[in-house]
């Protein structure tokens, strides 16, 4: 990525850049990686000037998060290079095809995700 941004990053503006104020449990969910670990990218973020922090003002236990004028400039000027990776990303893919795919990866998250919560493991060494 140009601009001295990783692709976590980009990422994270991205997703930020889509909403004015969004909480760090959303924007881990979102991303699909764990608070603690946007909780470290956050720091990095917030160190480079990208965002800033801000509490909550219904719940001061949630921190918002929104994009600086800085990372608003970043996001601006990495959307081209994003969208040209989603394009390439999803050549040749149907909507068809698209919609299956999602469906059977929501299917084997869950599966792992339920196995974790069952704390089993069904194969052996």
């Amino acid at each position: 990525m140009r601009l001295g941004v990783t692709r976590v990053q980009w990422i994270a503006l991205y997703y930020l850049g889509k909403e004015e104020v969004i909480s760090q449990k959303e924007l881990a969910e979102k991303m699909n990686i764990k608070e603690s670990s946007v909780a470290r990218l956050l720091d990095r973020m917030e160190r480079d000037g990208l965002v800033e922090r801000v509490k909550n003002e219904n719940d001061k236990r949630v921190t918002n998060v929104r994009l600086t004028d800085k990372g608003k400039q970043y996001r601006i000027k990495l959307l081209p290079e994003g969208e040209e990776f989603e394009k390439l990303l999803y050549k040749n893919i149907s909507d068809e095809e698209m919609k299956i795919f999602t469906t059977v990866l929501s299917k084997m998250v869950s599966n792992i995700n339920e196995n974790i919560n069952n704390k089993k493991c069904t194969h052996s060494l």
